[in-house]
């Protein structure tokens, strides 16, 4: 069956359940998407002070426009922003931003800032608010400019494949469960790079399709310039590895998924001038996550996660620590537009930071959150 892969790349990248039109006329027509929430995290998030609890704003917005070139052609821009919304003084920030074409059904071509190919196998299990991602959650927040992506979604397959160009101070890896020295930086000046996915969805099997998923990354490092090479850290490569399988639909009844991720990061870390050389960084593991979602709105999700972290240094020796966690997440889902949840994250065994380092209190300790959200 056809699929509008304009469309599902305006979902993905969005992360929006609606988009309104406000033009359109001869093949051309801008719509608006966005959303806007308010969140109260327990003091274990972090989010405020000295581990208060706190009410979180926050606010984003897009556009996106289509024009008709030819019959089997069409011209597309996609645009969104985070707001400013807690009063930082941090501005607007671009999240996405891209122009391409549309060719129907034989794919979409992008250039511009968006995650890579990768992140649609991590998508699996990527359903949750700020209590899950132990192991995808260094990697799809992930947006780099200067990205040019192919993307093929149709009859059940799914093909991308992605050229990343040079950009400075590119988001490689965020580090989202703690602050590993001397990793201590998410942004790289990258050379160049690809990134690629593969999957495929059945029909129903029983309650619903199974969807088979395989992605791979790769970055490579600036050699001379490094502006965080200057400063002590230096950037050689990262290679990022996943596959993933779901069963079931989201939005109606019984859902199931499992992840594995692996990364890893060579030559980060202080320069032989300053006492180490041939260091790495690498984390994997996997994550697990089945709910059911009812016809009137309600819907829950629960999760397993495990992911190990490997820091190696030369002249010291290998540290590791894993993180364990259970997240569980309630939402209500009243129209089309609006929705509340409820999320919890519960410590599964975690190790406490090796010596020297430190970790953020949402890996061995509770957190909860409640939040509202409307979309447009």
């Amino acid at each position: 069956m056809k699929k509008s892969l304009l469309a599902l790349a305006v979902v993905a990248v969005a992360a929006s359940a609606n988009a309104a039109t406000v033009y359109e006329k001869d093949g051309t027509s801008l719509g608006i998407n966005g959303r806007i929430q308010s969140v109260f995290y327990s003091n274990n998030h972090n989010k405020a002070a000295e581990n208060d609890s706190s009410i979180q704003n926050s606010a984003r917005f897009g556009l996106q426009g289509k024009t008709q070139l030819a019959d089997w052609v069409a011209g597309i821009g996609y645009a969104q922003w985070d707001m400013d919304s807690n009063g930082a003084g941090n501005g607007t920030k671009a999240r996405e931003q891209y122009v391409g074409a549309d060719f129907g059904e034989y794919g979409v071509l992008t250039a511009g800032k968006f995650r890579d190919a990768s992140y649609y196998v991590e998508n699996v299990t990527d359903h949750y608010e700020d209590a899950a991602g132990t192991v995808q959650g260094n990697f799809n927040g992930a947006r780099r400019a200067g990205q040019l992506m192919y993307t093929y979604d149709n009859y059940g397959f799914h093909g991308q494949l992605g050229i990343q160009t040079a950009q400075d101070n590119a988001p490689v890896f965020a580090n989202d469960k703690g602050a590993i020295a001397p990793f201590n930086a998410n942004t790289f000046d990258v050379d160049s790079g690809f990134s690629s996915a593969l999957g495929y969805k059945t029909g129903d099997v029983v309650f619903g399709p199974l969807d088979f998923r395989a992605g791979y990354s790769y970055l490579k490092g600036q050699k001379d310039g490094d502006a965080l090479a200057k400063a002590g850290v230096d950037f050689d490569n990262f290679k990022h590895a996943d596959a993933g399988i779901s069963w079931g639909n989201l939005s109606s009844g019984l859902y199931f998924a499992a992840l594995y991720d692996y990364a890893k990061m060579k030559g980060i870390g202080f320069t032989a001038a300053n006492g180490f050389a041939d260091n790495s960084f690498k984390v994997k593991g996997f994550e697990l996550s089945g709910g059911y979602a009812f016809d009137n709105g309600v819907s829950f999700l629960i999760g397993y996660e495990s992911a190990k972290y490997t820091l190696a240094q030369q002249g010291a020796d290998e540290q590791t620590f894993k993180v364990k966690r259970i997240p569980v997440f309630v939402n209500y889902k009243a129209n089309a537009n609006f929705n509340v949840w409820t999320e919890f994250g519960f410590n599964a065994g975690s190790d406490h930071a090796p010596e020297g380092q430190t970790i953020a209190k949402k890996i061995d300790h509770t957190v909860f959150s409640v939040g509202a959200r409307y979309t447009f």
